[in-house]
């Protein structure tokens, strides 16, 4: 009886602590990957959203960021590399045996993403509780649509810019729960998982087998594979 209560405080003691540990692991996470699950609202297309890209996975390390919306076909995909540092984002498409690539200035939204100008960010005290992080709320307007949205964001991970390369420049926080307006589509994406793991440098660099096109024939395709 006495080894049993020695244990039970012990339990006492060590749980707090692994709690704690848990915590600031997850808080000081500067390289790893976050995964989201995709819906599609709106959407006005023939092929099935189980056909869709179902899945996005964002990998960080040094400030490096690249955002893979894959379908569940093969490698087809849209992948964004942004490098804050570099005053760099590339967009990659990869369908079926096309592989495209485009480069533009660091100031503006990839192709594909509606920049949605015009829309308002109301910040709020609202705090929650998601995926072990503090995450705060805030409510997109877009008054010519009609839309509003709350979207949800975190200042616990260690990533500089992390809207960098979309619509929510103005928001300095990692997006755990948003939206993106693409082709005639509203995509809804939701965090599902946080992972801390080395990224190899090599993710980010794309190959030399993708051909250069300007912006609005990226934009035509993306849209096109949006709304197939």
């Amino acid at each position: 009886m006495r080894y049993t209560f020695i244990a039970f405080c012990l339990i006492l003691i060590i749980l707090p602590g692994l709690s704690s540990c848990k915590e600031l692991s997850l808080k000081s996470i500067d390289e790893g990957e976050i995964h989201y699950k995709i819906t599609f609202h709106d959407r006005k297309a023939i092929l099935p959203d189980e056909l869709m890209p179902n899945t996005m996975v964002v990998k960080f390390k040094d400030d490096k960021t690249i955002m893979e919306i894959t379908s569940p076909i093969g490698n087809n995909g849209v992948f964004i590399i942004t490098e804050p540092d570099k005053n760099q984002i590339q967009t990659f498409l990869r369908v079926l045996n096309m592989k495209y690539y485009y480069e533009g200035p660091a100031d503006e939204i990839p192709p594909g993403i509606n920049p949605m100008e015009g829309m308002d960010i109301e910040n709020t005290l609202y705090v929650s509780n998601i995926l072990n992080l503090k995450c705060r709320k805030a409510i997109v307007r877009i008054p010519e649509m009609d839309f509003s949205y709350d979207i949800w964001y975190t200042e616990d991970l260690g990533i500089k810019k992390p809207n960098f390369s979309n619509p929510f420049r103005d928001i300095d926080g990692v997006l755990i729960n948003f939206f993106f307006l693409m082709g005639d589509a509203m995509i809804e994406f939701e965090a599902e998982g946080i992972y801390q793991r080395p990224i190899p440098d090599k993710v980010f660099e794309k190959g030399e087998d993708f051909r250069r096109i300007d912006r609005k024939s990226m934009d035509d395709l993306i849209a096109s594979m949006m709304n197939l």
